[in-house]
């Protein structure tokens, strides 16, 4: 499936790159109940537990962030794996620019899933992108709470 979407927010490039970079901030990202802890730098052990229909999804799995060039622009690799469940791989470009005094996260990227987790995918494939674009909305609205508490101080 094919991801692609952009959101804008008032925090900086370098406060964005922080806070994906924040197991609490990068919770924002995965449905409730879910969890997340920092396993090494820049890698996350994750479960995230979704409720699809009848179905109830347990998939563990690893987050990782790399940082690409020298800019700001981050790539977002996500492998999720269930012994019956299937599996659940994706990988997210994320370009992260100052535009005229705003921040613009342009993401585009791949997703793909095998077994039951291919098929509950399959079935919700029109959602993939507006899911992956709510998660990130959490994640910008987490940012910009702790931006301007940071700026009150």
């Amino acid at each position: 499936m094919e991801l692609r979407g952009q959101i804008t927010t008032k925090c900086p490039p370098e406060f964005m790159v922080a806070i994906m970079r924040n197991p609490t901030a990068l919770a924002q990202l995965l449905p409730a109940g879910s969890r997340i802890e920092a396993i090494a730098e820049d890698s996350y052990s994750f479960k995230v537990s979704k409720d699809v229909g009848p179905i109830r999804l347990t998939l563990p799995g690893k987050l990782q962030l790399t940082a690409k060039g020298g800019g700001h622009d981050q790539t977002l690799t996500v492998h999720a794996a269930h012994l019956i469940g299937g599996k659940v791989d994706m990988e997210l470009n994320v370009a992260i620019v100052n535009d005229g005094g705003m921040t613009r996260l342009t993401y585009e990227g791949d997703l793909t899933a095998s077994g039951l987790a291919g098929r509950v995918l399959q079935e919700h494939r029109a959602r993939a992108n507006h899911s992956l674009k709510a998660a990130l909305m959490r994640l910008k609205l987490h940012a910009e709470k702790q931006f301007d508490c940071a700026a009150s101080i």
